[in-house]
């Protein structure tokens, strides 16, 4: 931003009537002689804040004129994106039941975790239902994460439209007003049409592992059911 003179600083506000963004409410110079704005808040279905054409051409605006309406503008247009983004957001959350996706998710991965943490110590005399409930849990997870990822990845692409934007994932799901932190969303780049999405993968690995683990204990037992 321009460092700016008080002086010139009085002389460039007297200009700039008139020319300002709509959303414009004021400026102010820095303890360091720099220029800020402030702006009515932004909702992003307003039109593209652009700087006015020809500034650089117009005789009646000096040099700090011309680039401190410019800095207004970029300044605009910044704000205006980041409200796109939280909008976009608050609408990825609402549709089609986000929250409750995640939650049946956590809620299943909770309940699979626990079926196989409890086979070491079931009884031979249960061990094949159990396993047969595990299987059961795993399907469940499974059809969870697949349903998640798709979500994942629209909050993904999300993301990466507006992956110029100051904000952090955090504080753009926050100024959008969902508790997201916890969901499981990675970079566009993750998720695959055909082979699913991180979380899938993630779950797919860990169903293996105890899988591999049932095939184990089966062996070393003589257990073939399993």
């Amino acid at each position: 931003m321009l460092v700016i003179s008080l002086s010139d600083f009085d002389k460039v506000a007297q200009q700039l009537e008139g020319r300002h963004h709509p959303h414009f409410q004021g400026m102010a110079k820095t303890e360091y002689n720099n220029v800020v704005f402030t702006f009515k808040p932004f909702t992003g279905t307003e039109e593209e804040p652009v700087t006015p054409t020809g500034i650089w051409q117009d005789a009646s605006l000096t040099r700090e004129a011309r680039e401190i309406l410019a800095g207004e503008y970029t300044d605009a247009h910044a704000q205006w994106s980041d409200a796109r983004y939280v909008s976009a957001l608050k609408r990825a959350a609402a549709d089609t039941g986000t929250a409750s996706r995640w939650t049946t998710y956590v809620q299943a991965r909770q309940e699979m975790d626990t079926l196989f943490s409890q086979l070491r110590a079931t009884p031979d005399t249960h061990w094949r239902a159990c396993v047969s409930k595990l299987v059961d849990a795993q399907e469940l997870v499974l059809a969870a994460a697949k349903s998640w990822d798709r979500k994942g990845f629209e909050i993904a692409r999300i993301h990466h439209a507006h992956r110029h934007s100051d904000l952090s994932f955090s504080v753009a799901y926050k100024r959008a007003g969902i508790e997201a932190d916890s969901w499981a969303v990675d970079h566009i780049d993750d998720y695959d049409p055909y082979d699913g999405g991180p979380l899938t993968h993630n779950v797919t690995v860990a169903i293996e592992a105890q899988r591999e683990h049932l095939r184990t204990v089966a062996a070393l037992t003589g257990d073939r059911s399993v």
